[in-house]
């Protein structure tokens, strides 16, 4: 049995407009970082996780596709996953039903 996920859209605290959506796995409430290999749309952010990036530096940030808005910055976390780490109160998430 696999493990339990809840998919969540991500949206600019700002403007409102939709970034992305997102599989989160755990009991946690927030979000703090968004993984790039839980990432599933839109493509051009999913494919984050096949691209070759050689640092996690050269990843750009996460802005919102709108206003510009700086969302989240590349960082590199446990065990070498890569990930955004992102600005609270600059998104919304939405649980997708």
């Amino acid at each position: 049995m696999g493990q339990k996920y809840k998919v969540f859209d991500i949206h600019c605290g700002k403007c409102s407009a939709f970034v992305l959506t997102y599989h989160k796995y755990g009991a946690g409430k927030g979000i703090l970082r968004l993984y790039f290999h839980r990432i599933e749309s839109p493509s051009a952010l999913a494919a984050l996780k096949q691209t070759n990036f050689n640092k996690v530096k050269d990843v750009p940030h996460l802005r919102c596709p709108n206003c510009e808005e700086l969302l989240g910055s590349a960082v590199e976390h446990k065990g070498g996953k890569w990930a955004f780490r992102m600005r609270q109160g600059y998104f919304h998430r939405k649980l997708k039903k």
